[in-house]
This record gives structure tokens, C-alpha cells and sequence, in this order.
């Protein structure tokens, strides 16, 4: 569900393309790595499949950090 919502994200009238997503395995663990063009998270893991779980929901906080305007800071 999160990645069909993620992959209708629009932005003003373009489209975002969906975040990519990998996992491989480390000497430190299995690394899952998720990024679009304007951010990446890391996060190890010490299975596969933990790993494997966690896709959905760091798919939806891509979704959710992506639907917050951008906040603009003034000078004081």
C-alpha cells in the first residue's frame, strides 16, 4: 500500500518520481538503503527479512516528509 501511495506523490503539477530502495548484506548487518532525488536513509538490520518489513513503513515516512511544505527560516 505505502508504495502504490508513494509512487502518486505530486508536487505543485509534476509528478516525484518513487523512492528507490536496496538491501544488501555487510559485515555489520543488512543494510537497507531508500532515496529519492532529495533524500537518502540508511538503517542496518540484522536480518534480511527485518529488513525486508521495514521497506513499507520507510516508504510512508518518505510520503509523509514529502506532503510537508517546506518551512522558510528569516533572518532575525
Amino acid at each position: 500500500m505505502a508504495l502504490a501511495m508513494a509512487q502518486r506523490i505530486m508536487v505543485g503539477t509534476s509528478a516525484v518520481s518513487p523512492p528507490r530502495h536496496s538491501i544488501a548484506q555487510t559485515e555489520q548487518g543488512w543494510v537497507l538503503v531508500i532515496q529519492d532525488e532529495n533524500c537518502s536513509v540508511m538503517q542496518v538490520f540484522s536480518t534480511a527479512s527485518s529488513a525486508r518489513r521495514a521497506v513499507d513503513r520507510m516508504l510512508e515516512f518518505f510520503h509523509t516528509m514529502s506532503a510537508q511544505s517546506p518551512r522558510v527560516r528569516k533572518a532575525a
